[in-house]
Formats: C-alpha cells, structure tokens, sequence
C-alpha cells in the first residue's frame, strides 16, 4: 500500500512538471516570468545596487532607499542580493497564486480526474500535484538565485565564494515562503471550479483575513495570535531580517502549510469528482 502510494505520487508529480513546461499554458507563464525576471535583473536589482554602493560614500545619515522604506537592503554585505531579497518577496507569491492555481480543479471539471482516480489515489493526486508545483516554483526561485549570483559574479570575480550562501540562505526562504501559498491554491483548487475561480478566491480571503485580523486585532487582541495562519504573514517581518537571520521565522510557512495541506486532503476526500 505504502509502496504503491509512492510510485503514484511519483507519477502525478512528473506529470505536474511535464505540464509546466510542456503545455502551451506552461510554457507562457514561463516564459513571462523569464522575460519579466531578465526585466528585474538588469534594472532594478542592477541599478539599486549601483546606489547603494555610491550611498557608501556620501553623507552616512542619509539614504534614498532608507527614505523609501528599502533601508534593510543595507543589512545584505552584497547589494545584488539585498535588492533580490526585498523583491522576491513580493514577487514569488504572486507568482505561485497562479502558478499553482490549476492542481486538481480543471481536471474534474473536464471529468478527467475520475479517469485519473480510477489508477491512483486521491492522496497522491493532492499530494502529488502540491509537490509537482512546488519543484517547478523551486527551479525558477534557482533561476532568479543564480542569475543574480551570475551577475554579482560578472561585477567583480572576488565575490564568488562570498555570494554563494547568500545565494542559498535566499533560495531556501523563498521556496519556504511559497510554501503555504501553494497548499492554499491547492485547497482552493480542490474546491471550485476553474483556476481563475481559485485565484480570485485566494486574493479576496487573503485580503479579507488580513483585514479582519489587523482591524478587529485592537480590540479582540486574541485575533493577533491567529494571524500567523494567513499566508504571509511573516513577509514583512522576514524583509527586515538578511542572511541566515531569515530562517529563524522558517517555522511559520511551514505551520501554515501543514494545517493547509490538511485540510486540502479532507476537502479532496470528500469532494464529488
């Protein structure tokens, strides 16, 4: 049983990275991100860290990115990566409500997905898929890593060495910080109908839960410890913090997505195919 569950949640997570970078919907959300990432990398990232090092030799009480609300970009010893952090954050989980929107939800509207579970179980369907997304996730997070590890690289050679954990502390976060919002679509994705349906649904109950929490937190203060279960909850934390100082808050995505998970399952178990 336990062997069969494996070999079928190996098969639907192969499946899931085919269809990522095979299919014609696939290929463009790829492509778009390539285009729109190679945008950020040359601009943003390039000419933001070009500022910080001249802000290194002006006046010391006084910084453009601090007047922005940027200052923890000079916490990071490499600006490429300060910049790459402060963006990333933002980005990637946009970037994975859509990505993982489609899991299970046009497969049963098409009636596909009673084919599929006439073979498999619904556990490695779920399960299978979540993970098939988050490796898909994981190689354009690398992307981004090394591309911006390239381009330190290519500014001055001595960095090399320097750059790589920082490279790695980042890319580490960011799969960490995707992770909840992948099991959110995917307990979406369980429930309606289409993927346009479940990303519409995820921006509207996570902005009304972050709006609740944060409103009624004053005057019910046992709301404020129930925020920790909204996806992204510790993204602006996280952003104030540089190198492995970011993972001491790896626990919270973590929670979130295990509870997310969990109740994706229940919702996939009994959901009519």
């Amino acid at each position: 049983m336990q062997t069969g569950f494996i070999k079928q949640f190996i098969l639907i997570c192969q499946f899931e990275i085919k269809r990522g970078f095979t299919t014609q919907k696939g290929l463009l959300l790829v492509l778009t991100f390539l285009v729109v990432w190679s945008v950020i990398l040359l601009y943003p990232i390039r000419l933001a860290a070009e500022l910080v090092m001249q802000e290194k030799g002006w006046m010391q009480g006084f910084s453009f990115l601090e007047f922005f609300g940027l200052g923890a970009i000079h916490q990071w010893p490499i600006p490429e990566f300060g910049v790459l952090w402060q963006l990333a954050l933002i980005l990637f989980p946009m970037l994975s409500i859509t990505l993982a929107a489609d899991q299970t939800c046009s497969d049963r509207e098409r009636g596909t997905l009673r084919f599929i579970v006439l073979r498999c179980s619904r556990d490695s369907i779920f399960f299978g898929r979540f993970a098939g997304v988050m490796i898909i996730q994981a190689i354009l997070i690398a992307v981004a890593t090394m591309s911006t590890f390239a381009l330190v690289s290519s500014r001055q050679v001595e960095l090399i060495f320097s750059a790589l954990p920082n490279m790695l502390v980042i890319a580490i976060n960011l799969i960490l910080a995707v992770l909840p919002f992948t099991a959110m679509m995917a307990v979406l994705s369980a429930k309606v109908k289409s993927a346009r349906q479940a990303s519409v649904w995820a921006i509207l109950i996570w902005t009304f839960l972050a709006g609740i929490f944060s409103g009624f937190a004053e005057y019910l203060p046992l709301l404020r410890y129930f925020k920790i279960l909204i996806p992204g909850y510790q993204l602006s934390d996280l952003a104030q913090l540089s190198g492995w100082q970011t993972l001491q808050l790896a626990y919270v995505p973590i929670l979130q997505s295990c509870i997310l998970l969990l109740l994706g399952r229940w919702i996939m178990i009994r959901q009519a195919l």
